[in-house]
């Protein structure tokens, strides 16, 4: 009774180990009741991961514990925050970028039509003073 997990309690997967049977190999599929049912939720009420019995047979908690409890929370958050904050920035400088080259093509064709209107001038102005010296 005591090797068995609460209802409010995750069950961690030492105790799915110790009360399930000697783990008859890793091709059997067991009908236990820990299989087959949801996973408890936490007081937060987000579910929780738990192990069938075969997997909790392979598991060992020695091979992940210098992992565990780091504190990389708030290191995650100000990469994320940083890597939002780099992105927005970029974003905005990309719009400006964008916006001012939109600009200087605008006014590479507007000194393009004008200097085709200046040359129409000059050949209409020059045809116009030849037919007339004539």
């Amino acid at each position: 009774m005591a090797d068995k997990p609460q209802g409010h309690e995750p069950a961690s997967p030492r105790s799915l180990q110790r009360s399930s049977s000697p783990s008859p190999g890793p091709n059997h599929t067991s009908n236990t009741s820990a299989s087959n049912t949801a996973a408890p939720q936490n007081a937060s009420g987000r579910p929780t991961c738990s192990l069938t019995p075969t997997l909790a047979g392979h598991f060992n908690e020695n091979l992940i514990k210098h992992v565990q409890g780091w504190p990389a929370d708030h290191a995650e958050k100000q990469a994320s925050r940083l890597r939002e904050e780099a992105h927005n920035t970029g974003s905005v400088h990309m719009s400006e970028t964008c916006t001012e080259l939109k600009n200087l093509r605008s006014l590479v064709r507007v000194c393009e039509i004008q200097a085709t209107l200046r040359e129409q001038s000059h050949s209409t102005t020059e045809g116009t003073l030849v037919c007339s010296g004539s």
